[in-house]
């Protein structure tokens, strides 16, 4: 198999292709009510969260088909409220100037509440998403979140969209002026009740119009002048102002990224993805002076309130941890949902293997590698807190992991084949990150692309790429 992007319906694109025929899944489908893509037969306009998923399992199906069974899905996936906003634009579902009073058609997702939940509830379509695809099958075997920006973190703060969020606080009434009669709170759909002067739209995309301010990723153009409310039944017993209580929640800075395969015998290169430890130094004395660390004092057998321990942290570096602190990263040519590179990169290289696999039956070539164990010295390991014996160790808990060096590699079939690149699969390729990394890599990548627009940005993104590595072989 080579690179290669097929446009058309994923389940389709996919019923062309063989069993058992890729290593690795990467993709993220759109997802409910949040974008039209104004492509026909796309995913995330149907009524309900329950059609949608429903939609998504059975596509998966056919992912579960054609990827290995030592292959891994990678499944990236976003959530919504419980919400009937008309003007929900910053989740980028359309933009204003495109409603029309056949909105509730061509938007099934959008507005109305779903029934079964109250306003304000979040949907939970990430879980839902993952709930499902486990009862149809699916070993669900991580859910890892990706963090886009954080709180409480002196270190990085990262970047998120804005969310309407504003808690209860106290404010001076406004009204508004109408600028032909100036009559005050007048307005009624937009027209002034006094003259009939009708207030323009005061939205467009943004940088169309000169003297429009920008909120929001729009430019607003107030063409009314608001000034202090005179008096009214509702500001004058409150010295002139009014309570506003709107509501609050923590802004969403996080996606979950599922890991899901077909059996528990699936392949992983956990060497490849290793990180270095969180200080420089890991290794050395640490105090305590918690009364219940465990120690004994060695002359009258009591619990010592004093600990000193010598840590040895593995060299080879620590084990990835389920929280991904990584932030957007902004491509022009496409919608803002496009993956950072930096989150496809582990993904791709713990999943797949960097020497290749057999061209014959496609098993991965797996790394040879020696390991030593790493000790932590306590002064607690010859304890015997349980009358076991002189010298024996009860604590249980003094290895740190095994120091991994990789001395070659080494095919997992006996086919006697050189290996070729391992190929990663995007059903829903989007703007080709993806299908880009994972050619960076140096393996295989196959997507799938019903919007003939995307593909093009696909292509000259990806070609852009291999001409910087044409011009370094040359």
């Amino acid at each position: 198999m080579t690179d290669q992007i097929i446009q058309g319906d994923w389940i389709k694109v996919m019923k062309s292709l063989p069993d058992k025929s890729v290593h690795c899944c990467v993709t993220s489908p759109p997802y409910w009510g949040q974008r039209n893509y104004g492509v026909d037969g796309q995913l995330g306009l149907e009524k309900t969260p329950e059609e949608h998923i429903e939609n998504l399992v059975a596509g998966f199906r056919q992912v579960r088909r054609i990827l290995r069974d030592d292959g891994v899905l990678w499944l990236n996936y976003g959530d919504k409220y419980n919400s009937s906003s008309q003007h929900n634009t910053h989740e980028g579902l359309r933009p204003a100037d495109r409603y029309t009073e056949k909105h509730d058609e061509e938007w099934p997702g959008h507005r109305k509440l779903l029934a079964n939940l109250q306003p304000g509830n979040l949907i939970g379509l990430a879980w839902r998403l993952a709930l499902a695809l486990q009862a149809d099958g699916w070993i669900l075997r991580s859910d890892i979140i990706w963090a886009k920006a954080v709180s409480f973190c002196e270190t990085y703060c990262g970047s998120c969209m804005p969310e309407s969020v504003s808690g209860w606080y106290w404010q001076q009434h406004k009204v508004a002026k109408c600028p032909e009669c100036g009559a005050l709170s007048s307005f009624k759909k937009r027209v002034c009740k006094e003259c009939g002067w009708t207030k323009p739209k005061t939205r467009t995309a943004a940088g169309e119009i000169e003297g429009f301010r920008e909120h929001s990723g729009y430019k607003i153009k107030e063409e009314v002048e608001w000034v202090d409310c005179p008096g009214c039944p509702k500001c004058t017993p409150n010295g002139g102002l009014v309570l506003r209580k709107g509501s609050w929640r923590p802004t969403r800075a996080h996606e979950y990224l599922f890991l899901l395969t077909k059996t528990n015998n699936y392949f992983s290169d956990m060497d490849a993805v290793r990180e270095a430890h969180a200080g420089p130094e890991r290794s050395g004395k640490h105090e305590s002076n918690n009364p219940h660390s465990g120690r004994l004092d060695d002359e009258n057998k009591q619990q010592a309130a004093f600990v000193v321990a010598e840590r040895n942290y593995n060299p080879s570096g620590r084990n990835l941890r389920g929280v991904w602190t990584i932030g957007t990263q902004a491509f022009p040519e496409a919608h803002y949902a496009t993956f950072p590179e930096k989150l496809i990169e582990p993904i791709v290289k713990v999943s797949t293997s960097e020497k290749g696999c057999c061209p014959d039956c496609g098993a991965q070539w797996a790394r040879v590698v020696e390991k030593e164990q790493v000790k932590r010295e306590r002064p607690a390991d010859k304890t015997d807190r349980h009358n076991q014996g002189e010298g024996v160790n009860s604590c249980g808990n003094t290895v740190a992991g095994a120091n991994s060096t990789t001395i070659g590699w080494r095919p997992t079939c006996n086919c006697g084949k050189e290996p070729v690149p391992c190929t990663v699969f995007d059903p829903f390729m989007g703007a080709g990150t993806v299908g880009l990394v994972t050619y960076k890599l140096n393996r295989y990548y196959l997507g799938a692309e019903l919007s003939e627009e995307y593909m093009q940005i696909i292509k000259n993104r990806i070609g852009e790429e291999k001409d910087k590595y044409a011009l370094l072989e040359q």
